[in-house]
């Protein structure tokens, strides 16, 4: 489908609307304007190309064939528009407008907080907008600048920049009796277990060196949250796995201690993804370089 240069991106984002959400109704509460608005836009569109893209009842609608086309395109066409006019409007002055972003629930109860403000602090022209959650929403879809995630990226027409790896680690609180008698990853069996989700996965995988060691076990508790779990384990109910930036904090503090030292689980990765390298506005660079930041802190 060719679109004319000419084409008002407002009835394209109207007709767009309407499409992810399935109706008239439900295109217009997600932009915030009148029903009566988006059903123009999208008419007057129709009218432009010359093509009808939704049939529609009193009762019902349906997506055309052309209208199918029309949406592939739309949604990287309002993406590069809204970057285009993000970068006009912050050319050659100190960062600023409105950022969405997307990050875990552990991230967000952990830092996220103060990375915002100190970011309104440096720059007080940026309102910030997050969105915690542990399932990966879509990026361009759901309108964010960026979406913060663990584990590796899968769409490969974005971009995706590692803000911090480092492997989990065995922990315990000090006065945990037994955590003198573990030598070996299999003697971690014997001591009462704090478990995070997946319930399925009562697995524990150690690595040193060119040694792996799999340990499987009955958890004492099993929790959904880390936070939970590092708690639990804080006052004494057993030990776990931590990825270092929740359990970095707590042995500084003499509140665990890592146990079996010479030996780590699995890596994880944290990564920062959006959709294209000329979609870094200098708003979304110094957000980023305060959360980087932070995590180097930690």
């Amino acid at each position: 489908m060719i679109l004319h240069n000419d084409l008002d991106l407002s009835a394209v984002r109207a007709f767009q609307s309407v499409v992810l959400e399935g109706s008239f109704a439900g295109g217009a509460r997600r932009l915030g304007v009148p029903l009566s608005t988006v059903s123009k836009r999208v008419r007057d569109l129709e009218a432009r190309l010359g093509l009808r893209l939704i049939e529609r009842t009193t009762r019902k609608m349906r997506v055309t064939a052309e209208g199918e086309a029309l949406a592939n395109h739309a949604t990287r066409l309002l993406a590069e528009a809204d970057t285009l006019l993000r970068a006009m409007t912050e050319t050659g002055t100190a960062p600023r407008g409105h950022l969405r972003i997307a990050a875990p629930n552990l991230l967000g109860q952990l830092l996220i907080g103060g990375v915002a403000a100190l970011c309104r602090a440096r720059f007080p022209e940026i309102t910030l907008e997050f969105v915690f959650t542990d399932a990966p929403p879509d990026l361009i879809e759901d309108r964010f600048d960026a979406v913060i995630r663990f584990g590796p990226l899968e769409d490969s027409s974005q971009i995706a920049r590692k803000l911090l790896s480092g492997a989990v680690r065995l922990v315990a609180a000090p006065g945990l009796n037994g955590i003198d008698r573990i030598a070996h990853p299999r003697d971690v069996a014997n001591l009462p277990i704090i478990h995070v989700s997946p319930p399925w996965s009562h697995a524990w995988m150690f690595q040193r060196e060119s040694d792996e060691v799999t340990v499987r076990f009955e958890p004492a508790i099993s929790f959904p949250s880390m936070l939970a779990a590092r708690d639990a384990v804080i006052a004494g109910a057993g030990l776990t796995m931590l990825p270092g930036i929740l359990a970095a904090p707590e042995i500084n503090a003499g509140r665990l201690v890592r146990l079996l030292p010479e030996w780590t689980g699995p890596e994880k990765a944290m990564y920062v993804v959006y959709g294209a390298p000329d979609s870094i506005t200098p708003r979304l660079r110094a957000f980023l370089d305060i959360l980087t930041e932070n995590l180097r802190d930690r």
